[in-house]
């Protein structure tokens, strides 16, 4: 069922995805619905084979290892909020920009993380993919 609901949040009134800003967004939110829900053949779709994730200490990860990461039965994300979401359209080309807020562990590790995200999407024939993606750690709110 949620699968079912992932891929209709995707589409347009006609059924099919749309290459608008709305139906960029629609796939946004699909991904971090599948994110949240660990659901790898969603997230698997949504990720360009030449996927590439600039992470928020310096390294690299492609499809293959991010795809292992979200698998691994040590890692569990209660919380993940996005919010500031910025769109820019050129061509098949989109650019995001958001806040992404998450909560959960990683082994025995609490993990917070509160990140600037930046992402690239491309329209291929039919859908919305992420090429690169980056977070850099916000610095702490101060009282």
């Amino acid at each position: 069922m949620a699968l079912l609901v992932s891929a209709l949040a995707c589409a347009g009134p006609t059924g099919s995805p749309t290459r608008t800003e709305d139906g960029l967004r629609a796939a946004l939110a699909t991904y971090d619905s599948a994110w949240l829900a660990k659901d790898g053949p969603t997230i698997e779709r949504i990720l360009s084979p030449e996927y590439t994730y600039f992470t928020s200490t310096g390294g690299l990860s492609d499809k293959t290892a991010t795809l292992a990461f979200l698998a691994d039965t040590g890692y569990t994300l209660t919380l993940s909020r996005r919010t500031d979401v910025r769109v820019k359209l050129a061509g098949s080309t989109a650019v995001v920009s958001s806040r992404w807020e998450g909560q959960g562990r990683y082994h025995a590790e609490a993990v917070r993380d509160d990140q600037t995200c930046g992402q690239t999407w491309l329209w291929t024939k039919d859908r919305w993919v992420i090429l690169s993606e980056h977070g850099v750690n916000r610095a702490p709110s101060v009282p």
